[in-house]
């Protein structure tokens, strides 16, 4: 019995050979994107779930409540938080301590180089960490000042082999000489912890700085992680932490709080300070491409259902034949949902096939091959059975119902064929389907204008052509203003200025006290940094009121100061040139008044910035001219050797790095723009078919239309009238769902475009047009037809 339905599900699928291809690969290509997808989402939401006692750890954040903060969430906490929890708080397990040194030079005899992401940690890292050494003791390996564990691949890179790398060592920013205590395993498993080299946070006898740095309550600066020993005590933990600082005179305005471990990656967007975290992802994106891959398989299983549906009218008389040869309906409806449900394993088996070849041509972000994963997840497999099953019983069960529930009799006659429930069926179908399609065509829009917006803002500075250089430790900053004065007799370099830090990459934040205040005022906040004078014409930014520094007023150095709009608006101050700002034991004058300019990512409000006066910071910026640039760079790394003959040429351009703040949006927005094509692709193979269809089911109508005088114009638009209304409806639907959806998105950005109208006239018209030219090759192949040919047909 079984090998007869299989092989009159074969025959049928060779008739039907146009709705069978149609049906397959629309389907297949659904099934494919949502696979794909799910590989995504399943590694976005997996980072540091590996770690032994994941459940159970914390990362301690700071909540800074003071005036000119509007992103007060961030990633660092005072110092002495950490060991005072695990010290007081039974509910505490563990605690470690992690400092983000970020990108730092390293030196192992006349070599220098480069270790991208520079770890301090104490003793108990591998504690809450489960990171595995190949090399040394996970026990001992941070008790001792100077010693440092290298990642495999870091210790490969510098020494060539792990076993001599044991017992080396190397000096870090011409300091002090770090032994190699340890070596870890290169580990790919998805963590915000990225890392090359580790140095041992723990304070010599002699170095009294460092002891003091780590048992200071004055300052926020530190990453904690915190074990607890139940979970479910977060919030008891939470409340004794207030206790401890209070306790501690910590500033009013500072509140912590505990962040589960699980969510860094995905739930930090508004978290800043948060330097070690640097590969973070988006919740909200995880869940849109879910939504996306869940749009894309209903209009792939929509598009499935449609064809089989229409497509099953014309087995009216096998079933009712059947029927009248002894077949009984449970047997009937068993035969049509079997072929559905084999046509879906074909769908999936070519779908599988798809993700394989993709996985050699794009970088998943998931360890091994694509299948490899997907088949070595009891999950996954379940899963794949479980909508493979799903799916072909609800294509075929509507037509497998409907056509065994009729009387021989009247299945002979055609009593199916001109049934409205079918017809009902397919256009709500096809409406749905254009919908959800335009939904994603809107969607992709909006996301295109938002980054076209990001881009083409005014950021407050001219991030074009702009080379920057960083002085990585004390003698090269010593000798910077030779290299400068080198590159400025260039006539290729029209400015070159020096900065603290440069937009994008961070600034720090101070206690400010302004004029008018004392130091008992509710405490003001603000984000800091330090240039020359060079500086800010470099970058040409906008002195709106005063002046820049200059070297001309001797005082500039010591007690000058730069506010941009925000700091001024948030003082009250009309004329802010003049006043006087305390910071620490220092009363600045403020010189001038910048345009605000982004400093962040436009997510966040532009914060209030002081900017004060340093001849010498470690970071250049370079104005170059277009043309040439490739012996521009050639000339300015030949001056670098002279003056640098031992330290390695490195350089960036800044837009590309001020970029990086957007990659998640363009990474988004490529994958939303391609699955909304695709959707929209899928979506007119589903229309492709059911066009020719009901061209086929109008053949004999068409030739009687067209003896009695019709013109092929009228015959077409005839024909394309009916799907036009549903495309009409479809945006009806679809505009309401889009709007809100793209409204909450862009609302997690401070500055974003508008959302008008053109934006879902043009998803309209697009849709239109499509579904216009989809159905006018069967349209105009079905009017062009010689009349007696058509009345020929029944």
């Amino acid at each position: 019995m079984l090998k007869n339905y299989f092989v009159t599900a074969i025959r049928h699928l060779r008739r039907s050979a146009q709705t069978s291809l149609l049906n397959i690969v629309g389907l297949s290509i659904g099934m494919a994107c949502c696979l794909l997808i799910l590989l995504y989402v399943l590694h976005e939401t997996s980072y540091d779930k590996h770690h032994h006692n994941s459940k159970r750890t914390f990362r301690v954040l700071t909540i800074d409540e003071a005036l000119g903060v509007s992103s007060n969430l961030v990633g660092i906490t005072l110092p002495a938080l950490a060991p005072t929890m695990q010290d007081e708080l039974p509910e505490v397990e563990k605690t470690v301590r992690i400092n983000s040194n970020g990108r730092t030079m390293l030196q192992h005899k006349d070599k220098k180089f480069f270790a991208e992401n520079l770890l301090y940690v104490e003793d108990g890292f591998f504690d809450v960490f489960n990171y595995q050494l190949i090399e040394g003791d996970e026990n001992t390996a941070f008790e001792k000042p100077y010693t440092a564990v290298m990642t495999e691949a870091m210790a490969k890179k510098t020494f060539g082999d792990i076993a001599t790398a044991m017992g080396k060592s190397f000096r870090m920013n011409d300091d002090n000489d770090y032994e190699i205590v340890g070596i870890m395993a290169d580990s790919d498993l998805p963590t915000h912890l990225t890392m090359d080299v580790m140095v041992a946070m723990v304070a010599a006898e002699s170095d009294t700085s460092l002891m003091q740095y780590l048992n200071s309550w004055n300052n926020i600066s530190m990453s904690s992680y915190a074990v607890l020993n139940d979970a479910s005590s977060e919030e008891a933990v939470e409340a004794k932490m207030e206790e401890i600082i209070r306790a501690h005179e910590v500033g009013s305005n500072f509140k912590v709080t505990l962040q589960p471990l699980a969510d860094t990656h995905l739930k930090s967007e508004g978290v800043l300070f948060d330097g070690m975290n640097n590969n973070k992802g988006s919740l909200d994106y995880v869940f849109s491409l879910g939504a996306v891959a869940i749009f894309v398989i209903i209009i792939a299983a929509f598009n499935f259902m449609n064809l089989t549906t229409a497509r099953s009218a014309k087995r009216a008389r096998e079933v009712g034949i059947r029927k009248v040869l002894g077949s009984r309906r449970g047997e009937l409806i068993f035969q049509h949902l079997s072929e559905a449900i084999l046509m879906c394993l074909f769908s999936m088996i070519i779908a599988l096939l798809t993700v394989g070849i993709v996985d050699s041509f794009v970088e998943l972000p998931i360890n091994g091959t694509a299948l490899n994963f997907i088949f070595s997840s009891p999950l996954i497999v379940g899963g794949i059975i479980i909508f493979v099953l799903l799916l072909g019983i609800l294509a075929g069960i509507y037509p497998a119902f409907m056509l065994t529930a009729f009387q021989p009799t009247q299945v002979l006659k055609g009593k199916f064929a001109t049934s409205r429930k079918g017809a009902a069926l397919r256009r709500i179908l096809v409406v749905s389907q254009f919908a959800v399609s335009i939904v994603m065509i809107i969607g992709a829009l909006t996301v295109y204008n938002q980054l076209d917006y990001i881009k083409s803002k005014n950021k407050g500075f001219d991030e074009e052509q702009v080379l920057q250089f960083r002085f990585n430790n004390r003698e090269m900053s010593e000798k910077g203003e030779e290299f400068l004065t080198a590159l400025k007799a260039y006539p290729e370099i029209s400015d070159i200025g020096r900065a603290s830090s440069l937009p994008g990459q961070g600034f720090g934040r101070t206690r400010v006290i302004p004029e008018g205040y004392t130091s008992d005022d509710d405490p003001w906040i603000y984000s800091i940094m330090s240039c020359d004078e060079q500086f800010i014409p470099t970058m040409k930014m906008e002195i709106l009121e005063g002046r820049n520094f200059s070297k001309d007023f001797q005082t500039d150095e010591d007690a000058a100061m730069i506010l941009n709009q925000a700091a001024a608006s948030s003082f009250d101050w009309e004329n802010p040139v003049g006043k006087k700002v305390n910071i620490g034991q220092t009363e600045y004058t403020v010189v001038g008044l910048v345009q605000d300019f982004h400093f962040a990512s436009m997510r966040h409000k532009i914060e209030p910035l002081v900017i004060v006066n340093n001849p010498s910071p470690n970071r250049v910026v370079a104005k170059v001219a277009t043309n040439g640039m490739e012996n521009t760079l050639a000339k300015i790394e030949e001056t670098w050797k002279e003056v640098y003959p031992t330290d390695p040429f490195e350089y960036t351009f800044f837009d590309e790095e001020f970029a990086q703040l957007y990659e998640n949006e363009v990474h988004f927005s490529k994958l939303i723009t391609g699955f909304a094509w695709l959707a929209v692709f899928i979506a007119c193979l589903g229309l492709f078919g059911l066009a020719a269809f009901i061209a086929e089911q109008r053949t004999r109508e068409i030739g009687i239309r067209k003896v009695l005088g019709s013109s092929i114009p009228r015959i077409i638009l005839m024909l394309s009238t009916e799907f036009m209304k549903l495309v009409l409806i479809a945006n009806l639907l679809a505009w309401p769902l889009a709007y809100w959806l793209t409204s909450n998105w862009l609302e997690n950005f401070e500055y974003r475009t508008i959302l008008t109208p053109t934006v879902f006239v043009v998803a309209a018209v697009l849709a239109a047009a499509i579904a216009l030219f989809t159905i006018s090759f069967h349209s105009i192949r079905a009017a062009l037809l010689n009349p007696v040919d058509c009345l020929r047909d029944e």
